[in-house]
C-alpha cells in the first residue's frame, strides 16, 4: 500500500514538471494527447506495471482507501494467527490486530474456531498501533451484533428459544449470544408468588440449563439492560402451537402430554404447546373422586382426542378409552340371578352404588335397599359398607348393572351356582389372598 501512495507522490510531480513543457509546446496539443505524455512521462520516464495497475484501480474508484472509524462494525478475514494476536484483513488496505486482552474476553471454544481464512465480525477500537495497524476487538463485535439482534427482536415481537445459565433475587439469567439477557420472576411460567426466597431460589437452581422460549421486552444498551419475558413468549407460542394443532390433529388421534395443574373436575393436560382437559370421568375406568387421587403434575401419559372446539380453542381428551374397557366381557363374568358381595361407594337420592371390581359399578336402587317396613332404607347403608346384593340385570351396551340388596338378605352368596369374584379367580388361576377373619377362625 505505501508504494501506491509514492507512485502518486511521484506521479503528482512528474505531472507539474511535465506541465510546463506542455505549455511550452503549444495549444495545437489535446488535452488527451497531453494526459497520455502526463501519465508515462517525458524522457522516458514510466511507472511500473504494478504501480500503474493500482493506480489506475484508485482513479476509477474500486477500492476504498479509507480508514474505517471508531467504533465501526465490519466483517473481516483472519491473515495470521499468531501466539497473543491475531492479524484480520478488514479489506481497508490495512491490516487490524485483535490483541491478547480482547481474545481472553472469548470463550475457549470460540477462540479454537479462529484459524487462517475464518471470517469474523470486528470492531475498530483503535486507529492505528505504532507500527501502523488497526486496533479491533472481536468480543466488542460480537456483542454489538447481539444488540442489534435484539433490537430488532424488540421490533418484531419474534419468539427465540434461550438457555438458562443462573440466577439472581430478582429472576433467572440467559444466554443471548454473548450477552446475559435477564427474565424477572414476575414473567416466569410456573413460579408462584408465594415462594419464599429459600424456596424461589431452589426452583431457580432447578430451572439452570432449561432452554426457554422467550421475547425481548426492554433494550438498553447503554445500561446494558436486555430483558427477556418467557410469559409472553409461552402465552404467543402455546397460541401458534394450538393453531396449528387444530390444524393438523383430529378426534381420535392418541398423543403423549404432560398434566400441567390438576382440578377438581378434571386435570388440564399439555399436548405439545397446547391444553386439553382430562375430565375426571375420562381419566379411568374406576370412578375418580379428585384427579389428585391418580395422577401428579408432571406425570406424563397417554391421551385420546375426544372433541376438537376451533371456535372456543378448546380440546377434550380420555385416558380411559386407552385402558382395558372392563364392560366388554362383563356378561362373561356376571348373570342374572347371581348373588354377590359388593362395596357401596356413594348414596344418592334414588339409591346407592355399588362397586363389583374396579370400573364396574352397579346401582342398588332405593326400594331394593331394604324390606318396605324400613322407613329410611338411604339411612341402612353408607359408603364403603361391604354389602351383599343379587344380579337383577346386566346391560353390557348401556353399561349398568342393576342390584338388589333386599333380595338377597339371608342368602350368603357362595351356593355352588352363586359364585363369589374370589371362587371366579380362583378358577382362573389367579391367586387370592385370604380373608383375615377366616384365618382367625381357622386357628381357633
Amino acid at each position: 500500500m505505501s508504494g501506491v501512495f509514492a507512485s502518486m507522490q511521484s506521479l503528482s510531480t512528474l505531472h507539474q514538471r511535465n506541465l510546463g513543457n506542455c505549455t511550452m509546446a503549444g495549444s495545437s496539443q489535446t488535452d488527451s494527447d497531453r494526459y497520455s505524455e502526463e501519465f508515462n512521462g517525458f524522457e522516458g520516464e514510466t511507472m511500473e506495471g504494478a504501480d500503474y495497475d493500482l493506480f489506475e484501480q484508485y482513479l476509477a474508484g474500486d477500492d476504498d482507501l479509507g480508514i474505517p472509524e471508531r467504533g465501526d462494525l465490519r466483517e473481516g478475514t483472519i491473515v495470521e494467527v499468531r501466539s497473543n494476536e491475531i492479524l484480520i484483513n478488514i479489506g481497508a488496505k490495512r491490516d487490524g490486530v485483535v490483541q491478547q486482552a480482547d481474545l481472553a474476553r472469548l470463550e475457549r471454544e470460540y477462540v479454537a474456531t479462529l484459524v487462517v481464512g475464518e471470517l469474523v465480525p470486528v470492531v475498530v477500537t483503535k486507529f492505528t498501533t505504532d507500527e501502523g495497524m488497526l486496533i479491533l476487538s472481536i468480543a466488542d463485535a460480537l456483542q454489538k451484533r447481539d444488540w442489534l439482534v435484539a433490537e430488532k427482536m424488540l421490533e418484531s415481537g419474534e419468539i427465540a428459544v434461550r438457555k438458562v445459565v443462573g440466577y439472581n433475587k430478582g429472576g433467572l439469567l440467559v444466554e443471548f449470544g454473548h450477552l446475559r439477557g435477564f427474565i424477572p420472576a414476575s414473567h416466569i411460567v410456573g413460579l408462584p408468588r408465594s415462594l419464599n426466597d429459600d424456596e424461589r431460589n431452589h426452583r431457580f437452581e432447578e430451572m439452570i440449563g432449561a432452554e426457554l422460549p422467550v421475547e425481548v421486552i426492554e433494550v438498553e444498551r447503554r445500561r446494558r439492560r436486555l430483558v427477556l419475558s418467557h410469559r409472553l413468549a409461552e402465552r404467543k407460542y402455546r397460541e401458534e402451537r394450538k393453531t396449528h394443532l387444530f390444524a393438523e390433529m383430529k378426534v381420535g388421534d392418541v398423543v403423549e402430554g404432560e398434566v400441567r395443574s390438576l382440578r377438581p373436575f378434571g386435570a388440564f393436560v399439555d399436548i405439545g404447546g397446547a391444553d386439553g382437559l382430562l375430565h375426571v370421568s375420562e381419566i379411568g375406568w374406576t370412578p375418580v373422586s379428585h384427579p389428585r387421587d391418580v395422577l401428579q403434575v408432571g406425570d406424563r401419559i397417554q391421551v385420546e382426542v375426544l372433541r376438537l372446539d376451533a371456535d372456543r380453542s378448546r380440546i377434550a381428551l380420555s385416558r380411559k378409552k386407552l385402558l382395558p374397557n372392563p364392560w366388554e366381557s362383563i356378561e362373561e363374568r356376571y348373570r342374572q340371578g347371581q348373588t354377590i358381595e359388593v362395596t357401596v361407594t356413594r348414596v344418592v337420592d334414588f339409591g346407592a352404588f355399588a362397586q363389583l371390581e374396579p370400573g364396574v359399578e352397579g346401582l342398588i336402587h332405593t326400594s331394593e335397599l331394604a324390606e318396605i317396613e324400613v322407613a329410611e332404607p338411604l339411612k341402612s347403608v353408607a359408603a364403603g359398607d361391604r354389602v351383599v346384593v343379587k344380579i337383577l340385570r346386566v346391560d353390557a351396551e348401556r353399561q349398568r348393572i342393576g342390584l338388589s340388596r333386599r333380595q338377597a338378605d339371608g342368602r350368603s352368596g357362595k351356593s355352588p351356582q352363586e359364585t363369589t369374584p374370589d371362587q371366579m379367580a380362583e378358577k382362573k388361576g389367579e391367586t387370592v389372598m385370604p380373608d383375615a377373619k377366616d384365618d382367625s377362625r381357622e386357628s381357633a
